[in-house]
């Protein structure tokens, strides 16, 4: 299944359910499954939002974006977490509002609608398993990884309500549910930051692309080196490489062997590679 179809289906059944626990949710006067609702309908607006980013990023470039759409999914990714910790504001107030407030829970209730999310929230986020290192992806996966727990954590609340009737838990455990949930966005905010600022990107390091670059035979040095992400799984390097007089003379080759490198052991498929004699200006001394 493709990432459109997956983004639709999820979509699909992810609205569903929450429209049903909303329902529920009300009727119990469970904060718990109400939160986890709400959180199931902005799940479905980030789906959504990624499926736009995703559809965008397959444009094809244009003489105005040479490099094309990619990082759509970058900008979408951090909507989405902006949009996560906006709901996790809403938890917490509701929650401060239920302590301070109390009224009858349904426990059992609680657990069976709840037990449902389990399945529905884990079987989408299942899904997106795969693709987390698509930032994009990873945002979806996180959300629903997330509700999977939010679930769970209803679970608990319905338990300890209907054996002890200790209604308090529902509220503290949609609390410590916020506090993951804004832990798990803020790092995704980092890292779409990161790439919006052409940080490196993730599990590269520069000194040992600079390393195996240096080995290739003729180079002397390699110096005025870029590296950056297009977007999300898609690095690009640019560099200038110092070669012997040999190597300018076969200098296509050359180049062609390191880009052949770059792509075998650091699956860098974009490369723009300068020759020369000598070192860059700024980079004599």
């Amino acid at each position: 299944m493709n990432l459109n179809k997956k983004l639709k289906v999820g979509m699909a059944a992810n609205t569903a359910f929450a429209i049903a626990e909303i329902i529920v949710g009300l009727a119990s006067g469970s904060l718990a499954l109400v939160s986890d609702a709400v959180h199931n309908l902005t799940d479905s607006l980030s789906i959504l939002i990624a499926f736009v980013g995703q559809k965008i990023a397959q444009r094809p470039a244009t003489e105005e974006h040479t490099f094309g759409y990619g990082k759509a999914t970058i900008l979408t990714a951090l909507v989405n977490s902006l949009i996560l910790i906006a709901i996790a504001g809403f938890i917490f107030y509701e929650a401060y509002q239920k302590i301070l407030h109390p009224s009858p829970v349904k426990g059992g209730v609680i657990m069976l609608v709840a037990g449902i999310g389990i399945l529905v929230n884990g079987g989408v986020a299942a899904m997106f398993a795969k693709d987390r290192n698509n930032l994009n992806m990873r945002g979806v996966f996180l959300n629903m990884a997330f509700d999977t727990l939010v679930s769970l954590g209803a679970v608990f609340a319905g338990l300890v309500i209907l054996v002890w009737g200790k209604t308090l838990a529902d509220p503290v455990i949609s609390m410590a549910i916020g506090v993951m949930l804004v832990y798990g966005s803020i790092q995704i905010v980092n890292q779409a930051i990161h790439i919006l600022l052409e940080g490196i990107p993730e599990n590269l390091k520069p000194k040992e692309i600079i390393r195996a670059v240096g080995q290739v035979p003729n180079i002397v040095s390699v110096d005025n080196f870029h590296l950056w992400s297009i977007a999300s799984q898609k690095p690009a390097l640019s560099c200038h490489l110092v070669v012997t007089p040999a190597g300018l003379v076969d200098h296509i080759q050359l180049v062609e062997d390191v880009k052949t490198m770059l792509l075998e052991k650091f699956q860098i498929d974009h490369s723009t590679i300068e020759i020369g004699l000598n070192p860059t200006p700024e980079h004599k001394h």
